[in-house]
């Protein structure tokens, strides 16, 4: 082959992939992350909860209101815990932290927790009684479901590998070894 039909074939060749990282990109960028998930967790427990229930129009405004004040309480003690958990935070910066000061901010937090489900369960409780029997039967059934698309994701494992931290941050003091056994069959 001569270096003109070399060049042609790599010119090709350099278009033919750029245009395919073109399309990947466009594809990654475009696609909304909800399109990923079932479709009933598209607009979370409310969308979820009046599907299922099958909430007539003056139940659906009822429940509309119960939501809109849920989320405004909730949001307000989300906020305050986030700015509790700061402050908590804020103390590894004084050399000498009590641990008065420690277990008052644990304590405020765990308050404001408790807080958050209490309101949340005083939420569903309110949901509930504005169904019919027929309803509140399903509702029994599904509440659990629509919990779980309401909470925030927050408690995925932050190691991956079951728990124990990758090979660099294995713990102060222990040497390492890279002659490990391997893990046990399941």
């Amino acid at each position: 082959m001569n270096t003109n039909s070399k060049r042609k074939i790599f010119t090709v060749i350099i278009i033919v992939l750029l245009l395919i990282n073109t399309i990947a990109v466009s594809f990654l960028l475009f696609k909304k992350n909800k399109c990923d998930m079932p479709p009933q967790q598209k607009s979370g427990a409310y969308g979820f909860l009046r599907k299922e229930l099958q909430l007539d129009s003056a139940q659906i405004q009822q429940y509309q209101l119960l939501r809109d004040n849920h989320k405004k309480c909730a949001d307000s003690i989300r906020q305050e815990t986030i700015v509790l958990k700061d402050s908590l935070f804020q103390l590894l910066k004084q050399h000498i932290s009590s641990d008065i000061a420690v277990q008052k901010h644990l304590t405020a937090i765990a308050q404001n927790e408790r807080n958050l489900d209490e309101l949340t369960f005083n939420h569903f409780k309110r949901v509930r009684a504005i169904c019919n029997e027929q309803q509140q039967v399903k509702f029994d059934e599904v509440i659990a479901t629509a919990i779980k698309m309401q909470a925030p994701q927050q408690h995925a494992p932050q190691h991956p590998n079951d728990g124990r931290p990758p090979r660099d941050e294995e713990p102060e003091g222990k040497p390492e070894d890279d002659n490990r056994p391997p893990p046990p069959k399941d």
